[in-house]
């Protein structure tokens, strides 16, 4: 432990006495460090930390109706939920939950706050218990409609109401109908899933108290809404439930053919984050944390070549030490040492910029109404992280340095010879720098792919029209609207913003396209069409109003589009897109065929039109099966209004919102941007990918550029001489020139032909999150590499310029 302290003194020493090296070598560690850090608290937060409050999340699943048509991750019904609730014998119980927004309405202020309505075992099952107040009790989950109460959030408590420990017992209102509040939960508690956070929470049984208007979805089998989350019973594993599930779903598809049949379930770990944020970002992630680990190998590569060089300078201190008696054990120990301390504060340095840049990660928001909520604190595990990385750099660029430092030959280090560096250690600087290149050409080729990705999808077309539209969102039942008001409602809100100056065609939509987590099916029967066997059929749709293809140029390929004609109490009818006029009605024409909604025996819908194709739900989906349903026929309270416009939609935001407003200033409006903006929003993955990897790449070019350059100047520094002699016995200007750069440019090819290797071998990894583009993408490799070479070339002219204005009679006189 004294030595440990002695060298531990004698390294802190020697960097205050080198104050230039140790600020470079800071630097780089912890701008290194600090993207490792930062990345890795997103990493932690959306895959590695487990539900906070709550008691053994690794206990939690989440399960999720299936169908045959490939959808893994579907809602479940509340009746089938009771039922496997209530028929289980592997689970201590099973919660159900449905997230929405509500309407917020205190002293006179009205804000959209996201919430969840839950089954009265909702925290009980989760382990959680108030902070203030109480939770729910088992009578607030039996009777629909008895009991108005609410549990609000920490944040919420403390953000609108002042942390007010009398707030339990209160009223408040959310959409105009009045709530006691009960309990507030304890702080830190995000709910049932990571990523998503809701502020309230109410009762399952007040749904139809919160929407009134809509059906009563708790005796709908056929409805599938909910979200169900269950805690294994101890001893039971994941493949025994699912293993003793499977009996009871097909038992309910025998017992309820109509709504159930085809379908099974999914049962996959839960208490560590939301299955549809993970499976979204976990590939993104990964990549990105591979790549700054790869940026921070760089950054130890150039250090470990600053520290050879500036072991030349220790030779003699070296020499002696082993002369007198000290182990090279010793002194590897006391150069690793020194190495540690600047890597410890290269990662303090780290933390501090990972502290700073961490929340800048939340701008990537994906273009959702879900209550999306990531906390980026740095934890234990971060900490440990970023600890464990900077003691592993330390050894990582500290002991090859050490290693030869530590062998010089003892009568040159003694006479403080400085001949030219031997072999094995030219060597060593040489495969550093090489290795420099060719992970930087890894990195710089990913880049380039995600960024030609990110352009592939922006200039696809993906069958609506992205430019001069902009969208509106809002729910009428928040304002508790029964369905005639919404209506009049809705339609005079397109007569107002049709009025306005510059707009050119309004619309309403249920969906917009390529929403996250906004799908929705379904079941219909094809007249004509026989369903397979224990199948159910469902299709993807949205329900638009008229003007709704001409507002979003979505090319009628045949028939007409929906008219303010098509009412309740008119014939049905129904537009499908092609894939759904090929796959029912091959080599017939769609128009006229019939179709019905599951539920609603002997109503016909027939079909007046077909549409091109467009994306739904994501631009790298297969054509599917949709359809759509006319507003006035099928009525939802919850719309987007879709605006087209003959200038630049971002001025007319303002507008369209105020007339909004002006209707009805109960009705809250949310998301209102441009289609661009929401199109950006939902290349998240893309756009997260190209701009870090960019950054990543341009921070990786610099640092390998700078090891050239480093390796290129020290060779010139010790051979003078050589350089010297060479001038004095002929050798033209141009002739050491070509001769220094020829050096640089042979270990440039190397690293670029090992590079090039390996992001071939790579491709086949990348190309799942590539669009558009193959991952063998011609002009991305050429262009990355001729800039990789002209870098390279730049960093060895300027050592090898001042090669040439050496003075050969100094030169010689040097030695």
């Amino acid at each position: 432990m004294e030595k440990l302290l002695q060298d531990l003194r004698f390294g802190l020493r020697l960097l205050f006495k080198n104050p230039a090296v140790t600020a470079v070598v800071v630097l780089s560690l912890g701008l290194g460090i600090g993207v490792n850090a930062t990345i890795f608290s997103l990493f932690n937060a959306v895959l590695l930390r487990p539900l906070p409050r709550v008691e053994q999340p690794d206990r939690m699943v989440e399960l999720y109706t299936s169908y045959q048509n490939g959808l893994r991750y579907g809602s479940v019904s509340y009746p089938d939920y009771l039922d496997m609730r209530d028929r289980n014998q592997v689970f201590s119980s099973l919660l159900a939950q449905r997230l929405i927004l509500t309407s917020l309405n205190n002293s006179g202020q009205n804000e959209i706050i996201p919430a969840a309505i839950v089954s009265g075992n909702y925290f009980s099952l989760l382990g959680v218990t108030a902070a203030q107040g109480r939770t729910f009790v088992p009578e607030e989950d039996q009777s629909p409609g008895a009991h108005s109460v609410a549990v609000i959030s920490y944040r919420l408590w403390q953000r609108r109401f002042g942390a007010d420990p009398n707030l339990p017992g209160k009223t408040i209102s959310l959409n105009n109908r009045n709530f006691t509040i009960v309990g507030v939960a304890p702080e830190g508690f995000v709910g049932a899933n990571i990523g998503l956070a809701p502020d309230i929470w109410i009762p399952l049984m007040m749904q139809a108290d919160l929407y009134p208007g809509r059906p009563d979805r708790l005796k709908e089998r056929g409805t599938r809404w909910l979200d169900v989350i269950g805690r294994l019973k101890p001893g039971v594993s994941l493949e025994q439930a699912r293993a003793a599930m499977n009996p009871l779903v097909a038992q309910l598809s025998q017992e309820n053919p109509a709504t159930n049949k085809g379908t099974s379930l999914t049962i996959v770990r839960s208490g560590h984050g939301a299955v549809g944020i993970q499976s979204t970002l976990t590939p993104v992630l990964t990549l990105l944390l591979a790549v700054v680990i790869l940026v921070l190998l760089i950054a130890c590569f150039n250090i470990a070549n600053l520290l050879i060089a500036r072991a030349t300078a220790r030779r003699r201190e070296i020499g002696i030490r082993l002369a007198m008696g000290a182990t090279r054990g010793r002194i590897i120990r006391q150069l690793l040492t020194e190495s540690v301390l600047l890597s410890v504060l290269g990662g303090m340095l780290g933390l501090l910029l990972a502290y700073w840049t961490s929340n800048l990660l939340l701008a990537f928001k994906p273009p959702t109404s879900l209550p999306l909520f990531l906390d980026l604190h740095l934890d234990g595990r971060v900490l440990t992280f970023t600890a464990l990385i900077s003691v592993v750099t330390g050894l990582v660029f500290g002991l090859a340095p050490a290693i030869q430092t530590s062998s010089p030959a003892l009568l040159p280090a003694l006479k403080d010879q400085s001949s030219s560096p031997g072999y094995r250690k030219s060597r060593l600087r040489n495969i550093l720098v090489i290795a420099q290149v060719a992970i930087s050409l890894v990195l710089l080729i990913a880049a380039g792919l995600f960024i030609r990705s990110l352009q592939s999808a922006h200039s696809v077309n993906p069958g609506f029209r992205a430019h001069n539209l902009l969208i509106a969102s809002m729910d009428v039942s928040l304002a508790r609207y029964d369905e005639s008001k919404g209506a009049r409602f809705y339609e005079q809100l397109i007569q107002h913003v049709e009025l306005l100056p510059g707009v050119q065609s309004v619309t309403l939509g249920k969906l917009v396209p390529l929403e996250l987590g906004a799908n929705q099916q379904i079941g219909v029967a094809i007249e004509g069409y026989e369903t397979p066997q224990n199948e159910n059929l469902s299709l993807d749709y949205n329900v638009v109003s008229q003007n709704y293809f001409r507002t979003l140029d979505i090319p009628l390929m045949k028939g007409r589009e929906f008219s303010g004609q098509d009412k309740i109490g008119t014939p049905g009818v129904v537009i499908v897109n092609q894939t759904m006029a090929q796959k029912f009605w091959p080599k017939q024409d769609p128009l006229g065929k019939r179709l019905s909604i599951t539920g609603r025996k002997g109503t016909y819908l027939e079909v007046i039109g077909v549409v091109k194709d467009s994306k739904y739900y994501s631009l790298r989906e297969d054509p599917r099966a949709f359809m759509y349903l006319p507003f006035w026929q099928a009525y939802k309270p919850g719309m987007t209004l879709h605006v087209s416009t003959a200038t630049d939609p971002e001025g007319l935001l303002g507008s369209v919102r105020h007339e909004i407003q002006s209707l009805d200033r109960d009705v809250p409006v949310y998301n209102v941007m441009t289609m661009t903006d929401h199109l950006d929003a939902a290349l998240i993955e893309l756009r997260l990918a190209a701009v870090l990897l960019g950054l990543f790449g341009l921070l990786a070019l610099i640092l390998a550029a700078v090891g050239l350059y480093g390796v290129m100047a020290y060779s010139v520094s010790r051979r003078k001489r050589e350089i010297g002699i060479r001038m004095a016995v002929g050798a033209q200007r141009g002739d050491v020139l070509r001769l220094i750069v020829k050096q640089g440019m042979f270990l440039t090819m190397i690293g670029l032909l090992i590079g090039l290797g390996v992001s071939f071998a790579l491709t086949r990894t990348l190309s799942t999150l590539l669009y558009g583009i193959k991952a063998v993408d011609l002009p991305t490799f050429i262009v990355v590499s001729l800039l990789l070479v002209g870098v390279s070339l730049i960093a060895s002219l300027i050592p090898a310029q001042k090669a040439i204005r050496i003075d050969p009679m100094l030169a010689l006189r040097h030695e």
